[in-house]
């Protein structure tokens, strides 16, 4: 398996990962936008309004009969936040062309791809009114959904308070208020916008030679329109100086939901991030970690407790679930548990079993095209050049040391507590 950048054009770039490992291929773009209140859930709208249909294939069934045609091929939207950036586009999962006798599939779905993204369906100067409408409320009752798992819905009222001035606390669907003044019209002028304005992640992997993959990847962003003032969105990594902010809200639950967030210098650019990854391991990711070992298991002072970080942004989220009058022990005890690592109390044991946790869960990635595309972009829009491989490497040589050193960067900044109504 070997992996390859190639810049196309000016903020166009191609990840190629060219393997004979699966029966499939795959391929992705993915458009790169600021994340921002007033467009986030436009930009999540688009891909799937494109996929509704195309000058040649305008509605969903002849779209399916096509693929159906192609072996089964399928064709997905993509919607990812990635620190403060949001990345929109599309993604296609196609059989190899070994295994097929009666032509080539890899340029037929860049075709395909091509006329979903450049010759979308149009009415009166705008996308089909039906396709938004009906996409539109799609979205709409994903959004209004998102309060139902009270674990993400928690997490997302800490990092609303928490990053309060912020990009970061926009979801990657954003709110309804957009979407409910969107047009059709103004829909596709911003489809336009993000056209003319995107850098482009472009992703391959499959057995194709790499002429054969540039030479259809320059075909497909040749019907770009002219790209004059290319936005960049970066994430900003901020560290307030303020009081540990303290939340409570209440819904009708029957077990509390306690998050807690955490602020560090460290991201993905930082040749202290490895330490900080077998950090958050010894801590609060796997099942050897204090917070599952000692908080949930000896303590029982949660039903499940674990800490997960994003390597953009430099933030530590803890999250757990509670009895209602345990707020106070299980904050305590769970924040305790870091103070500890920060000391260096940490067994050589702990430290072998986040080591083999992280460097199994990295190794996965290339269980599947689909992961191979989320860890490869996920890489270059964090602007990290580690393979899997490289990567590894770098977990298993980090040392004690190292891991209290990138403990000791973490600052509690909020605390979040969803409590039920009858405890109020």
């Amino acid at each position: 398996m070997t992996t390859k950048r190639v810049r196309l054009a000016d903020g166009i770039w191609l990840n190629m990962v060219q393997t004979d490992r699966f029966k499939t291929a795959c391929v992705s773009i993915n458009f790169l936008q600021p994340l921002r209140e007033e467009t986030a859930s436009l930009h999540a709208l688009l891909p799937s309004v494109l996929l509704r249909g195309c000058m040649r294939y305008p509605d969903m069934r002849s779209i399916t009969h096509r693929l159906d045609d192609l072996y089964g091929a399928s064709i997905g939207s993509l919607i990812r936040k990635k620190g403060e950036v949001h990345t929109l586009g599309l993604y296609a999962d196609f059989l190899e062309d070994r295994y097929i006798e009666d032509g080539p599939i890899f340029d037929q779905m860049m075709d395909l791809i091509g006329q979903l993204l450049f010759e979308p369906c149009m009415e009166n100067n705008g996308f089909v009114e039906e396709y938004v409408t009906g996409e539109r409320q799609n979205l709409l009752n994903s959004i209004a959904a998102r309060i139902n798992d009270k674990r993400s819905y928690s997490v997302s009222r800490l990092l609303k308070h928490m990053c309060a001035s912020e990009a970061y606390r926009i979801t990657k669907l954003g709110e309804k208020e957009a979407l409910e003044k969107v047009t059709a019209v103004s829909l596709y002028e911003i489809w336009q916008h993000v056209l003319k304005t995107s850098p482009v992640e472009l992703f391959y992997l499959g057995q194709k030679s790499e002429e054969q993959v540039l030479a259809q990847m320059k075909k497909l962003i040749s019907h770009l329109p002219e790209r004059s003032s290319l936005c960049e969105p970066k994430t900003e990594v901020i560290m307030p100086q303020r009081p540990v902010q303290m939340i409570e809200e209440a819904l009708d639950v029957t077990q509390g939901k306690l998050s807690i967030g955490l602020r560090t210098s460290i991201t993905a650019l930082d040749e202290r991030y490895p330490a900080l990854k077998v950090l958050n391991a010894v801590y609060g990711a796997g099942m050897t970690s204090k917070l599952f070992t000692k908080i949930r298991e000896e303590q029982s002072l949660c039903y499940y407790a674990s800490s997960s970080i994003d390597r953009y942004k430099g933030i530590m989220v803890v999250t757990s679930g509670i009895e209602f009058d345990k707020y106070e022990v299980a904050r305590d005890g769970i924040l305790k548990q870091l103070e500890l690592c920060k000391k260096g109390q940490i067994t050589e044991d702990e430290l072998r079993s986040a080591k083999k946790y992280l460097i199994s869960a990295v190794r996965t990635n290339h269980d599947s095209p689909g992961q191979m595309d989320e860890f490869v972009s996920g890489q270059m829009i964090g602007g990290s050049g580690d393979t899997v491989e490289s990567l590894i490497q770098k977990l298993e040589q980090v040392t004690l040391d190292q891991v209290v050193a990138a403990a000791g960067t973490l600052v509690l900044d909020t605390v979040y507590f969803l409590k039920g109504v009858k405890s109020v």
